[in-house]
């Protein structure tokens, strides 16, 4: 009796270890690789660390919900605020060690990003703006050429072709610029904006004469001005050189544009607004604008994507200044900006059920296979990375999110 229950304790003893190696063995296992992450694409992550520093990324078979970037090839760059896909390219403002001008990245055979061609900037300063429209055609600013002219350069050989002159719109003022900020192309038209006006001391906004905004329009089949259309009530188009504030809604092709106005003052009678140039014209929309102060104040508009009628922005939770009054610093990038979606016609605004975002990225949203894609970095909710949104069905789902590996300043997907 006594060596059956001997027997049956040694039987159990030897199940449970059986069963506790069974189980670590399946903890041991790498998991199963997600069967919806799509096989053609390959995910092209900016990533950063405390400061504005750290590598470009891409995944293609090892993709995944949730990723862990230790372990995988990077390309360094010194300043990481993103980039730009045009096919299997990528381009970025400035070369991996921070000298001026425009970078191109390839992705190699390994599938991984190497540094390709550079373009130089004759400025020492963190200004260059740029477009690229095809493999042939592009457009960059560089004052030290003239702050009145916006270059022209080939993006395959990342060559320097030309340049387009709109010196003849000077005002003989201190500060002058065309193309600064916004080079936006719609069909055989160039726009860009133009700053005429004086940096005041203390300032890094250049302040007009006029409490108005302007756009240049430049006929590429003509080779001229078309001439210059301006709306009043706010002022500064466009905010920072990789921080792209206008939009061409591929739906309606309507082309809109954020004018940030004075983030040092914040004047209420002269607010952000998001600006159009409605399909088929050249000229501002002045029965059209978008008031930052219907939604939050002070603040302003800081990212952009329009489709289908739609604005895509985010708006702060609370006011905002870049600048002072208790305000400054870290206190503008915390956690904050909520993504919304803005109805063109009724200009009523809705939360999307996305993370808030600190505004360290300033990545605007993009559409990509029927979606809309955000990214945000929340530090309160340890949330990094990008939402995708179905603007039919007004679903959210998660594309990803990053573990242990920083924030993520941008996101470009290429697909095979």
């Amino acid at each position: 009796m006594k060596t059956s229950k001997q027997l049956r304790n040694l039987m159990l003893g030897l199940v449970a270890l059986a069963f506790m190696a069974s189980c670590k063995k399946d903890n041991d296992d790498p998991k199963e690789p997600d069967t919806d992450l799509p096989a053609n694409e390959t995910w092209v992550i900016y990533n950063a660390s405390a400061g504005w520093s750290g590598g470009v990324y891409a995944l293609k078979d090892n993709k995944s919900r949730e990723i862990n970037l230790s372990g995988l090839p990077f390309f360094q760059v010194s300043s990481n605020m993103g980039g730009r896909a045009f096919g299997k390219t990528l381009y970025r403002v400035n070369s991996a060690a921070g000298a001026q001008g425009l970078l191109k990245m390839d992705i190699n055979a390994s599938g991984n990003v190497v540094e390709g061609k550079f373009l130089a900037s004759q400025s020492t300063q963190y200004i260059t703006n740029y477009l690229v429209v095809s493999a042939t055609e592009g457009y960059y600013w560089d004052d030290v050429r003239g702050g009145l002219k916006v270059q022209t350069f080939n993006p395959t050989t990342m060559e320097r072709t030309g340049e387009i002159d709109f010196s003849s719109l000077s005002e003989g003022l201190p500060n002058e610029s065309a193309g600064q900020l916004i080079i936006a192309k719609r069909d055989d038209k160039l726009y860009v904006d133009l700053l005429l006006g004086t940096k005041l001391a203390g300032d890094w906004q250049v302040t007009p004469p006029n409490k108005e905004v302007a756009i240049a329009v430049y006929d590429l089949t003509q080779k001229t001005i078309l001439g210059v259309t301006k709306f009043a009530g706010t002022t500064n188009l466009g905010v920072f050189i990789d921080n792209v504030l206008w939009s061409i809604d591929e739906v309606t092709k309507d082309l809109y544009f954020v004018a940030v106005g004075d983030m040092k003052r914040q004047s209420s009678e002269f607010s952000s607004k998001i600006l159009r140039i409605k399909n088929g014209e050249t000229q501002f929309d002045q029965t059209f604008s978008i008031d930052i102060k219907a939604y939050q104040f002070p603040a302003e508009f800081n990212r952009l994507f329009a489709y289908n009628n739609k604005i895509y922005t985010t708006i702060p939770s609370r006011a905002v200044s870049y600048y002072g009054g208790g305000q400054h610093g870290v206190k503008y990038r915390d956690d904050v900006w909520y993504w919304n979606e803005i109805d063109v016609n009724t200009k009523r605004a809705t939360r999307l059920n996305i993370p808030a975002d600190s505004f360290y990225g300033t990545q605007n949203p993009f559409f990509h296979n029927g979606e809309i894609y955000f990214v945000s970095n929340n530090t309160t909710e340890s949330f990094f990375g990008v939402n995708q949104y179905n603007p039919s069905t007004k679903v959210v789902k998660e594309t990803f999110r990053l573990k242990e590996s920083g924030r993520l300043n941008g996101f470009n997907i290429i697909t095979e």
